[in-house]
């Protein structure tokens, strides 16, 4: 961590200190509202033989792409990404013989909106998978993952199988890690916490994707890195004690760098394959 850094999250644990109530209002706005991606992904081109097409969610369109004519497979990236993020993806699971689905989630890359709360987001993964008809499975990323979990326990999403990559445990853990990533402290933690539960109407507690999978008749691949500095092993290690999951583990990949891991898509295929 450079000194700038560590300066600056030294300067808000103690603004946030004296005013717990504003900068937690500042965390659950973060949670909530998603940073419109800048990333350069290596896969920009990989849906530039399809054209989109719009799918409304309520107010919010998202749009959507697909190529290939097989069984379809969705693809659902994580937080401030967008569907190029798992493009990585796409040329393998064609040459297997699936058509492949994306898309943006809602107030992430084209889709409209400005926020993104998580009943929304689940909400647009079934919407999208509904347009497309049954799907044969979900790979999904991080926050990504865990609205899959919360879309097929909520929202009737329908899919035999489901590889969920840096998947969270919990909503909660998430947004409180989030919340220590950007230097508040214990009482901004609390206050955000309290305003992200009061926006959605229920506690945060209540999107579990480790209880979530007991309740689902879903055949699941976790995979994480040990060195995910976003989501910790721990996280992934409690969604596997749960449902009919099967679990790889890697030394190194950090949070997004397993999305281009040639290792990574080949064992996500052949878990999706398999009979």
């Amino acid at each position: 961590m450079s000194m700038q850094r560590r300066l600056h999250l030294l300067t808000v644990r103690g603004l946030s200190c004296l005013l717990p109530g504003y900068f937690g209002a500042l965390g659950a706005r973060a949670f909530m509202r998603p940073r419109r991606s800048r990333r350069h992904h290596r896969w920009t081109r990989a849906f530039a033989a399809s054209t989109p097409v719009m799918v409304d969610i309520d107010e919010v369109r998202v749009p959507v792409w697909r190529l290939g004519a097989g069984s379809p497979v969705l693809l659902v990236h994580g937080w401030e990404q967008d569907h190029d993020a798992l493009g990585g993806f796409v040329k393998p699971l064609l040459d297997a013989g699936y058509s492949v689905v994306a898309f943006d989630l809602p107030a992430h890359g084209a889709a409209t909106g400005e926020q993104a709360p998580l009943p929304l987001m689940a909400r647009a993964i079934a919407a999208v998978a509904e347009s497309v008809g049954p799907l044969h499975g979900v790979v999904a990323h991080s926050v990504g993952g865990a609205m899959t979990v919360l879309a097929a326990r909520d929202f009737g999403l329908q899919t035999g199988k489901a590889v969920l990559i840096g998947a969270p445990s919990g909503a909660r853990a998430y947004a409180l890690a989030q919340g220590r990533r950007q230097g508040l402290s214990r009482r901004a933690l609390a206050g955000m916490e309290a305003r992200i539960s009061a926006a959605l109407d229920e506690p945060l507690a209540h999107y579990r994707v480790d209880l979530s999978l007991r309740e689902l008749d879903l055949d699941v691949l976790l995979i994480h890195a040990k060195n995910d500095s976003v989501v910790p092993l721990a996280d992934a290690r409690a969604n596997a004690t749960a449902g009919n999951t099967a679990s790889i583990w890697l030394d190194d990949g950090g949070h997004n760098r397993l999305l281009g891991d040639a290792a990574v898509i080949r064992q996500t295929i052949a878990f999706l394959s398999r009979e």
